[in-house]
């Protein structure tokens, strides 16, 4: 009895499976014709090779991406965090409203693990080599992952490769820093433990995953659920015998129930208790992000429920639905939208899609542009393996035949190779971030003078800029955003003792311009603070006032 395509890599039906299907591997895909004699050439060595090149090149564009100031405000208050946490002050940030800990907005112990290497070379470039580092790690789970699957490690090159070209991955790398990227690997990495029914191993990814952010414990609880559906499809196999169906069912609560109730226990407890813990006033970024459907969580609920039209209608029409649309077309197709044919690892993802559709703001969470894309990138890549390998193989009887398994290697050639072109069109036709970077103007007269205005700040003054300047003046105990909004509030501002101003970046967004205008001349009428210099269209201002 089958449920579609299942997961029937575990126990001891994968252990009886493996020899027999690595000693086929490179039987499967043989290198072709003029590389007969290249036997150094393996898909284990290109591997390492992509990920030493992929390494390289993004840890040198995020570092030139920095260095040219290309980058938010959102690095500086993560190095702000690792630096304070480094001098003894866990997790101490400054320019958030009503908290003084990075605890009071999420939950994020793994992120303060990298402390001590941070502090071993305390620098904005630490940080965004170790994202990329990790990101480019995720390569390996998803190569064990696909090879299992396929028998054959080309299956596991090819679709390593198309991670690493996956457009959410590389944005993500290239945007400033976030912890959520080293999630997509733990959460890879916990997965392949899951399907090797490793429970210690995939309790300590598990757990580094949860340790990068709250929402993370919907994927873990995600995680059980499927790992429920796999037992109950291996379950229903009447060929299995009485004794393996047994020690399947052994296995259930710790593979299923207990990543149900760890992950859902971790969202509850960062939620209900941890975060307003670090909190002077309660407060939910979910009414910002989710308040059109409700001023509190229990109403935002009901709506959901209860107003299925109108939350369709809000999340797909106008103008932010076609944004929204053009953001689902961009996750499925550089797979062939393979991963609806996995309906059990869609699951997973699904609590993180709406997340990000019903959010009012979906040129942010709604883009492959940024970071919240991570929680999903791992079952995006490996459920349209698995989907992948469904469709080719040639029975559904898990006790296939040495023959049955070349042939469905050999079938597979021309599909991953269609994965991988398909995965290569979509890296170029929806705007590679490594190219569109090296091809972006750079103002030089400007980041000169804004790094001379910057030496004349005090290395421990608060100090108020705007966001491209933030990421470069961040390791002190007091940083604020100007001019302020409504993740970094503007009444923070008056405790800065100076102001360093990118007016011309101030002014780029012409929503905003009247108001920004405004304050500019309220700053200059005002007798708080003195202009010091001004140049480039930067200006430094030192309070002088109460």
């Amino acid at each position: 009895m089958s449920l579609g395509p299942t997961t029937d890599e575990s126990g001891d039906k994968q252990t009886s499976r493996q020899a027999d299907k690595q000693a086929n591997s490179s039987r499967a895909f043989p290198s072709p014709p003029l590389l007969v004699s290249w036997s150094w050439i393996t898909p284990t060595r290109l591997l390492a090779l992509g990920i030493v090149c992929y390494i390289i090149a993004f840890t040198a564009a995020a570092w030139y991406k920095y260095a040219t100031y290309q980058m938010g405000f959102d690095l500086g208050v993560h190095e702000q965090v690792l630096w304070n946490t480094a001098h003894g002050r866990i997790a101490a940030t400054s320019a958030f409203a009503d908290t003084e800990s990075y605890l009071g907005i999420d939950i994020i112990p793994t992120e303060l693990l990298l402390a001590p290497i941070y502090a071993l070379a305390p620098s904005a470039y630490t940080m965004l080599f170790l994202q990329t580092l990790a990101l480019a790690l995720g390569a390996v789970p998803v190569f064990l992952l696909v090879r299992d699957r396929f028998g054959t490690e080309w299956a596991g090159l090819v679709f390593a490769a198309a991670f690493l070209l996956y457009l959410p991955v590389e944005y993500m790398n290239l945007y400033e820093f976030q912890i959520r990227a080293f999630a997509t690997t733990f959460l890879l990495m916990a997965l392949y433990a899951l399907e090797r029914r490793r429970f210690r191993s995939f309790l300590l990814w598990s757990l580094l995953a949860l340790g990068c952010r709250s929402d993370v414990g919907f994927v873990v609880a995600g995680m059980g659920a499927y790992a429920i559906l796999d037992f109950r499809s291996q379950i229903l196999d009447f060929r299995e015998t009485q004794s393996k169906i047994k020690n399947q069912k052994s296995k259930i609560i710790l593979f299923s129930l207990l990543p149900i109730i760890l992950g859902l226990g971790w969202v509850a407890l960062c939620v209900g208790a941890l975060i307003p813990l670090f909190r002077d006033s309660p407060f939910l970024y979910a009414q910002i992000i989710y308040g059109q459907f409700g001023d509190s969580l229990g109403a935002i609920a009901r709506t959901l429920i209860t107003r299925p039209v109108f939350v369709a209608t809000y999340v797909f029409g106008g103008a932010d639905g076609a944004m929204r649309l053009r953001y689902l077309l961009e996750m499925f197709l550089p797979f062939g939208f393979l991963l609806l044919l996995q309906p059990r690892m869609l699951l997973i993802t699904l609590p993180i899609f709406a997340l990000n559709l019903l959010s009012n703001t979906p040129n942010i969470h709604a883009s492959t542009h940024y970071h919240y894309q991570a929680l999903i990138i791992p079952f995006m890549v490996v459920g349209s393996a698995y989907s992948l390998e469904w469709l080719i193989r040639p029975t559904t009887d898990d006790r296939r035949t040495t023959n049955d398994k070349r042939r469905t290697a050999n079938d597979g050639r021309w599909p991953l190779v269609g994965v991988l072109a398909l995965s290569l069109a979509c890296n170029i036709g929806f705007r590679n971030p490594f190219f569109s970077l090296l091809t972006r103007q750079v103002d030089r007269m400007r980041i000169a003078a804004t790094e001379r205005l910057l030496t004349q700040v005090p290395s421990d003054a608060p100090i108020a800029t705007t966001s491209a300047i933030g990421p470069h003046a961040s390791r002190r105990e007091r940083i604020f955003f100007f001019p302020g909004n409504v993740i970094y509030p503007e009444a923070k501002i008056a405790q800065a003792q100076y102001l360093l101003i990118d007016q011309s970046e101030l002014l780029q967004d012409g929503k905003t311009q009247a108001d920004r205008l405004k304050k500019l001349a309220d700053l200059a009428a005002s007798r708080q603070y003195r202009r010091l210099a001004e140049e480039q269209g930067l200006s430094l201002w030192q309070r002088v006032g109460p």
